[in-house]
């Protein structure tokens, strides 16, 4: 068609709006450099969107028209789902990221070249001023400058904005939002003696965001000799440039959806701080907060069909302090699928470890809602009365949004690290905080991990900080300290310890009274605050009684040297074998004592050698797992003598 005097090819304008959404696509296969799949997309993209711009101004016509026009229509769909739902083949883009100006520029751009190519397609195609090419110039300049200038700034996926999102560092470290409940990076030291303290409600137990992240003294995720192989799992401090580069056995595609989920995590998780409003969301706490982090679950989120979706994660995890809750993780939750499942093990290769929970007893609580009971190895292996083994089909994995030694996916440590498909030294979500490539960091005093704390009920049960002791030994004990804190107090209330069958053996002239339920000894539930087999009281001035202490006993017919080894240094069985009891069928009662080895005079009877071991619920001189003094201290194992934890006990 012939143009009329002082006007310009109808194409221009399109062929503009392409050419600059060439050049924002160029810049975006420079920083996408990682994902090689995906930064030749970009060339690809940008190459085409070029020769399109570059047809319209050089030919008039409908071929050059439908070039431009499918070019562009093609690079609008693309941007559309990759902000409403990721591409999963395509390393880079496997789930969605929210709009940035840079590629909003570019898809506003290629709809304006779609639009313009579109009408002059058709016969009535208007003309085109040669005055309105300069005027759609500038507005592309408008668009691609600064659009230029935010991909320049774009950090993988927004990572620097998300960082931003979810709470911004503070200078020295990291620390607690306490307006916001958003774990923010910062030396804070937090108490973690969560470690396992409930794993009894865990499903994770000792998570540790701790000071040794400060942005300041290193990396967060790269604290190795820059002359050795980087090592996984890093310390990990969100402050710091997502980078999970150089772990041998990880694959570009993995590594960015690593970095992505993270990303992804960083920016949407914090919505769910305020722990107020989650139950309205359908959240409820599993109630381990006595671990020293407290997970809130949503049930119905775990079989939704949703995938690693920081917008609707399964579970929330939140660092108690007092009556404080920060939110310092999300724990998502793969429904009903097995652990080995390559759609778990190939999302991020050996950076992720999956792990399962097959070792939890639950029950409900007085709500309604279930709670974590108890671990099996604490009841024998067996879940007690009006508790359940819920199994382990649901794979989960963490993503922590607060600084961690162990990394970005660390599980928690004890029984409440859970399960994995490899063996516990093989495992890529725990690390030794003190070794393996984590050396103490400038500034960091890694004395203050080893230091013990004085037994406190009413704090977070932190066993810490004995030679000899396991994670694992620590975890249970601490496990079964936190659950009788919580859950003995039901007992407190002698008229309805009276009803439930237990009987005074008639002590309380030593200062304390035991009251034994003596059914329940051979039975086959063992350390369970709910079904304890002596409680303990101490005598008031009044005549009143307080409960200060469970005497869990193991069956009659165990041995002494034969207890599990369940809590090691920290935990001392003792039994008692010079006492002589009443001829009592019912409620026998403490009536003298005989030399050990030797039988009691008639009409008194030997007692039981059951073992046994205290629990207090309030401080303690010699720690939560102390013995009293004198004859009612019993015997402990042959060469040992009674244990006194000064290092845990009341100051």
């Amino acid at each position: 068609m012939d143009e009329p005097a002082g006007a310009a090819n109808p194409l221009a304008i399109a062929a503009i709006a392409s050419a600059g959404a060439a050049v924002l696509h160029g810049a975006a296969a420079g920083i996408h450099a990682e994902h090689v799949g995906l930064s030749r997309l970009f060339v690809a993209l940008a190459v085409a969107q070029a020769g399109a711009a570059v047809l319209g101004f050089l030919r008039d016509g409908r071929p050059s028209c439908g070039v431009l026009a499918g070019v562009n229509l093609g690079a609008a769909i693309g941007w559309l789902v990759t902000r409403f739902t990721g591409i999963s083949f395509i390393g880079g883009l496997e789930v969605a990221e929210r709009p940035q100006l840079a590629d909003t520029s570019a898809a506003v751009l290629a709809i304006v070249a779609v639009v313009a190519a579109g009408a002059c397609a058709t016969d009535r195609a208007p003309s085109v001023p040669s005055r309105s090419l300069a005027s759609a110039s500038i507005l592309a300049a408008v668009l691609v400058v600064p659009g230029l200038a935010d991909a320049t700034n774009h950090d993988h996926g927004a990572h620097a904005d998300d960082r931003t999102d979810h709470g911004a560092a503070h200078e020295g470290g990291a620390a607690h939002d306490h307006d916001t409940g958003v774990a923010t990076p910062a030396a804070t030291g937090a108490d973690h003696s969560d470690h396992g303290a409930d794993d009894h409600a865990d499903p994770d137990d000792h998570a540790d965001p701790d000071d040794h992240a400060d942005p300041d003294d290193h990396a967060g995720h790269d604290d190795h000799d820059a002359s050795e192989p980087p090592t996984w799992p890093r310390p990990w401090n969100p402050t710091d440039a997502i980078d999970f580069s150089g772990v041998d056995g990880v694959s570009a595609e993995q590594q960015a959806r690593a970095e992505q989920l993270v990303a992804d995590t960083l920016r949407e998780l914090p919505a769910f701080a305020d722990v107020g409003s989650i139950a309205s969301l359908g959240y409820r706490s599993i109630g381990d907060a006595s671990t020293g982090h407290e997970h809130y679950i949503n049930t119905e989120l775990i079989n939704d069909g949703k995938f690693l979706d920081p917008t609707a994660p399964e579970s929330l995890v939140f660092e108690v302090d007092g009556d404080s809750r920060t939110l310092v993780s999300a724990m998502f939750i793969a429904s009903e699928s097995p652990i080995d499942d390559p759609k778990l093990t190939e999302f991020a290769g050996p950076l992720m470890q999956w792990h399962v929970h097959d070792n939890l007893c639950w029950g409900l609580n007085d709500d309604g809602v279930p709670v974590v009971k108890g671990v099996l190895e604490q009841f024998g292996g067996t879940c007690p009365r009006q508790t359940v083994n819920a199994g382990g089909d649901n794979p989960m994995v963490h993503v922590w949004i607060a600084p961690h030694v162990c990394g970005p996916f660390a599980a928690l440590e004890g029984h409440g690290a859970g399960q994995a498909s490899v063996s516990d030294g093989a495992r890529m979500d725990q690390c030794d905080h003190d070794h393996g490539g984590h050396e103490a960091h400038d500034g960091h005093d890694e004395s203050a991990e080893t230091a013990t704390k004085p037994y406190d009920p009413e704090l977070p049960i932190d066993l810490g900080g004995i030679d000899g002791v396991t994670p694992q030994q620590q975890a249970f004990a601490e496990n079964l300290v936190a659950a009788t804190v919580r859950d003995l107090p039901q007992w407190a209330d002698l008229d309805a310890v009276e009803a439930a069958g237990f009987h005074s053996i008639g002590d309380g002239a030593t200062g304390h009274e035991h009251y034994i339920q003596w059914d329940w000894i051979d039975d086959d539930v063992w350390l369970d605050p709910d079904y304890p087999e002596s409680l303990v009281f101490e005598p008031r001035p009044d005549g009143s009684k307080e409960l200060v202490s469970a005497m869990f006993m193991l069956p009659g017919d165990t041995d002494l040297e034969d207890v599990p080894d369940w809590g090691g240094e920290l935990m001392q069985w003792h039994v008692h074998g010079d006492l002589c009891f009443t001829d009592d069928p019912v409620a026998p009662k403490v009536a003298g004592v005989k030399p050990l080895g030797t039988s009691c005079t008639p009409p008194l009877v030997d007692g039981t050698m059951a073992p046994m071991i205290h629990v207090w619920i309030r401080p303690h001189e010699c720690g939560p797992f102390a013995a009293l003094d004198g004859i009612a201290g019993g015997q402990v194992p042959e060469g040992e003598e009674v244990l006194c934890d000064h290092a845990h006990g009341s100051h």
